[in-house]
């Protein structure tokens, strides 16, 4: 069997880790080619992800000039936050099947353009996600879709690092670029794992958003009104010495607490009694489940309507935070039903 051909668009430090998963993880795919305006970008991803002196067969600084010259099956992009929509709008009228690092888009109007795009072309596109991915999630997700924690009411999340240190100087810290900050970036695994986990949608927000003085958020306090009668609060902060995060999740028969990104550690009480050691199931990860797919051999668990989910929440708590009011959110059928 050939093995499925890929492309990275985007070659950051990010894109290196990924690619190395599928180097070393996924046998039946193969990188064989790169595209980045920046050549030291595709130097370090060479060397990083290929080394022992092999290269991929081609490498582009213009991604749309690999996407006409080589024969692909898909794409994985990995760019800044801005270039996600028109990269995949490039990828997908191309027709190659995507997978895009998080968040899809920055706007909710480019989600709902790419959704009938990728419908159109008959593609996949997958949200690079982390979380439904993992054997934490796919566990969480059964419990709740099962009834086991009854009706779910109160959805908690909390995402706190030192992240505008980490991050200072770079394009995640210019809000054209990035779309925001912590927020947006971090914080989009805290919002993802709130509204995937439960399989509701955000209703109305309101937030409180502070810059502290820089071009992007800062530190944010949201509540969200929920699908199915369940209120949900937020917190972030890009500017805490120590990271903390999770989810805490609360049903009429039951909660759970775990890790935005899946891993990790996952607690699950049946009403007052702490299960021992949750049976987790067997989970494929990423970049094995984009080739699976590819092949018509599996479903995306994070398909764009994670994407678009996201979108609409992240423009209505910036309305809401600009406005000073309660904002309400589209919540698409499948979540109010």
């Amino acid at each position: 069997m050939e093995r499925v051909r890929l492309g990275f668009i985007g070659c950051g430090s990010m894109a290196g880790g990924q690619g190395r998963r599928i180097v070393m993880d996924v046998p039946d795919a193969e990188i064989v080619a790169l595209a980045d305006p920046n050549s030291q970008n595709l130097a370090a991803f060479t060397s990083s992800v290929f080394g022992d002196g092999k290269r991929p067969e081609q490498t582009f600084a213009d991604h749309t000039e690999m996407l006409k010259s080589v024969e692909l099956d898909g794409v994985v992009i990995v760019s800044p936050h801005n270039l996600h929509y028109q990269q995949s709008v490039d990828a997908l009228n191309a027709g190659r099947h995507v997978l895009v690092q998080k968040p899809m888009v920055i706007r909710t109007e480019d989600a709902q353009s790419l959704i009938a795009l990728a419908e159109e072309k008959q593609k996949v596109l997958s949200v690079a996600f982390p979380g439904p991915f993992t054997k934490e999630f796919m566990y969480i997700r059964d419990v709740i879709e099962r009834g086991e924690l009854g009706d779910i009411y109160l959805v908690t999340g909390v995402c706190a690092q030192n992240w505008m240190e980490l991050n200072a100087g770079t394009w995640r810290t210019v809000q054209e670029i990035a779309g925001g900050g912590n927020l947006y970036d971090s914080g989009a695994h805290m919002f993802n794992a709130m509204l995937y986990l439960t399989g509701l949608a955000a209703t109305k927000v309101f937030a409180f958003v502070d810059n502290k003085g820089h071009e992007v958020d800062m530190t944010a306090a949201v509540s969200i009104q929920l699908t199915k009668g369940a209120l949900g609060s937020a917190v972030v902060s890009g500017d805490s010495p120590k990271f903390e995060q999770g989810i805490y999740i609360q049903g009429t028969q039951g909660s759970i607490k775990c890790s935005i990104y899946g891993g990790g550690e996952v607690l699950h009480w049946r009403g007052k009694d702490l299960m021992d050691d949750p049976p987790l199931p067997d989970a494929v990860p990423m970049e094995q489940n984009f080739v699976d797919v590819i092949r018509g051999k599996a479903v995306t668990p994070s398909p764009p309507l994670l994407g678009l989910r996201q979108a609409r929440l992240m423009d209505a708590i910036y309305e809401s935070a600009r406005t000073g009011q309660v904002v309400n959110v589209v919540a698409d059928e499948e979540a109010s039903n």
